[in-house]
């Protein structure tokens, strides 16, 4: 059960009205914070991996850890590439054992959005590895990709069914008014375009932009049917304020051990929150 795709844990999400986080983690600290939340609540998790990450470690070193942390879990854990815009990382993460990966070509006109994912899909599936896809401009950074507000633009209706029927993905983030980072205003989210979309495609949908909404629009976004959200920011906030705040209250403190096990406890904290928010606890 440990370490599996996506696949499942989405459709058992959409089918029972509830959805699992998707962590982007920086490294084993993060990584073993989040799965032994996971594995306390009895939920299912994603470790996402974003591509600075990935290239910061190195994929061969960063799968190696990450998979032994998912085959000890008995809760099940997949490891998920983020907003990956490189054909050839992602065919490598896919060699290398990722169980999932985004392909990102938004910011292409639908044709070909549509061509390049399909070419992933079709890479990724003979080897029981999940795609990804995304319609729309999602505002905000996420590692190299800026999209400005008045670049963003949503997705229609009728360009995601498109999108789906012809990229064959197994979870679909459509542009619906969220953005990347922090929030600097509130978010003019399109919850009527959402759940039509959620209508018309079996595919479980995806909220990129989770970190700064609050418990409402989760709780909305469930309702209407997403089985995947995003968190990132959040996940880094946590983790350079347990940092942080160690150093404070501890300043003659000098083992490195400490001040990790204060940040991995911030982390799981938030974890904790995040898994009873989505209804993910006991969904393993």
């Amino acid at each position: 059960m440990a370490y599996v795709n996506m696949y499942g844990m989405l459709h058992a999400a959409k089918r029972n009205h509830y959805a699992v986080p998707a962590f982007n983690i920086v490294n084993e600290l993060s990584a073993r914070a989040v799965v032994n939340t996971a594995i306390s609540l009895k939920a299912p998790v994603i470790l996402q991996t974003s591509v600075s990450t990935v290239k910061h470690i190195g994929p061969a070193a960063l799968i190696g850890f990450l998979k032994e942390i998912a085959h000890r879990a008995p809760t099940p854990v997949a490891v998920h590439l983020d907003h990956c815009t490189d054909i050839a990382l992602a065919k490598h993460c896919i060699d290398l054992g990722w169980t999932s990966v985004m392909i990102d070509a938004s910011m292409q006109p639908i044709e070909e959005n549509i061509r390049i994912t399909r070419s992933i899909v079709e890479y990724a599936h003979p080897f029981d590895v999940t795609v990804e896809g995304e319609l729309g401009a999602i505002a905000g950074a996420e590692d190299n990709i800026v999209v400005s507000n008045q670049d963003a633009f949503l997705a229609s209706v009728e360009g995601s069914v498109l999108f789906v029927q012809q990229t064959g993905v197994d979870a679909f983030a459509p542009a619906v008014g969220t953005a990347h980072g922090q929030y600097k205003s509130e978010p003019k989210l399109d919850f009527q375009r959402f759940q039509e979309i959620q209508e018309k495609v079996e595919t479980p949908l995806v909220v990129h932009g989770g970190t700064g909404l609050s418990d409402e629009v989760f709780r909305k976004f469930i309702s209407l049917g997403a089985a995947k959200i995003n968190i990132s920011t959040a996940l880094k906030i946590a983790y350079c304020s347990g940092m942080r705040s160690f150093v404070i209250d501890n300043p003659e403190n000098t083992n490195p051990l400490s001040l990790d096990a204060n940040a991995e406890q911030t982390i799981a904290a938030m974890c904790r929150e995040i898994f009873e928010l989505f209804s993910a606890c006991n969904q393993a």
